[in-house]
């Protein structure tokens, strides 16, 4: 989600300033959340600034750029491979448990997806 723009904060904090309204009706009047009005204001108070903290990052990757390269290369072997068995090799290569959404997640991002055509031809 991506932090409210410095425009919409210094006109929160300028109406509590001006108009010392009520948080509630503040929140109400430009579409944000209570809390998100307090914490503007405690900021505010205690350091000066509005400006949204940075992000603070997520979970780490499990597999690395030399795990994308094996994923890359069992693909190459066998192209109808599904992500359940991409998955479970992986694993047994590797000792690194990684879910099927994160396996197409990988794919995506190789741009390795699974191509309509070539499936169905491949039945045919």
């Amino acid at each position: 989600m991506k932090p409210y723009s410095i425009d919409l904060r210094q006109k929160v904090l300028d109406a509590h300033l001006k108009n010392q309204t009520s948080i509630r009706e503040i929140a109400e009047k430009f579409g944000v959340s209570d809390s998100f009005v307090r914490k503007l204001l405690k900021r505010h108070q205690e350091t000066g600034g509005i400006e949204p903290k940075p992000h603070s990052g997520g979970a780490s990757a499990k597999l690395t750029e030399e795990h994308y390269v094996l994923v890359e290369s069992m693909i190459a072997e066998n192209n109808n491979i599904t992500l359940v068995v991409l998955c479970k090799q992986i694993e047994a290569k590797t000792g690194i448990r990684v879910s099927v959404p994160t396996m197409c997640r990988i794919l995506q991002k190789l741009k390795l997806g699974k191509n309509k055509k070539s499936a169905q031809a491949a039945e045919a």
